[in-house]
């Protein structure tokens, strides 16, 4: 009887360690996003209109059914003047003329997680962005945007430029 009583407390403690092990690498991975965001945000123009952290995909990627991930990384997407930049944490930027790009809500995408969805496209580029949302317990600040917040804020800044 002792031996079973060793066997399950060893295995309960696995189980916690298990857990731990989880909860460590979730909190590591947040502080790690934390470290990248204050150093983007510190690149960023001082008189940029807003920012915003996203989630991305790159043109045909989106509709990929076979793939790791439902987006290929994440970044800031901020408006300067009358451009919207966008710079990921991976050295990927492009800059999109707003008087010319195209902004569409795409709405949920199924292949992509049941996320919301709107993207920005012009001559040479289409992104596919979304808030990133990371893991809730580690993101409870409600100062947040939305993804359709950061959609009409650039619908409404390509209005103010026609």
């Amino acid at each position: 009887m002792s031996s079973e009583i060793i066997v399950l407390l060893f295995l309960f403690l696995f189980f916690v360690a298990l857990i731990g092990g989880i909860f460590l690498i979730a909190f590591l991975a947040a502080q790690s996003r934390k470290k990248k965001q204050k150093k983007i945000i510190a690149s960023l123009p001082s008189h940029a209109e807003f920012h915003a952290f996203v989630r991305f995909n790159r043109g045909d990627q989106q509709d990929k059914i076979i793939k790791l991930k439902a987006f290929q990384g994440s970044g800031v997407i901020y408006v300067v003047d009358d451009m919207a930049v966008f710079k990921s944490t991976t050295g990927f930027e492009h800059t999109f003329d707003l008087r010319n790009a195209k902004v569409f809500w795409e709405g949920e995408n199924l292949i992509n997680g049941l996320l919301k969805w709107f993207s920005i496209k012009d001559d040479t580029e289409k992104l596919y962005l979304n808030v990133e949302t990371g893991m809730f317990i580690f993101h409870t600040g409600g100062n947040k945007p939305t993804t359709r917040s950061i959609h009409d804020q650039l619908l409404l800044k390509q209005a103010t430029l026609k």
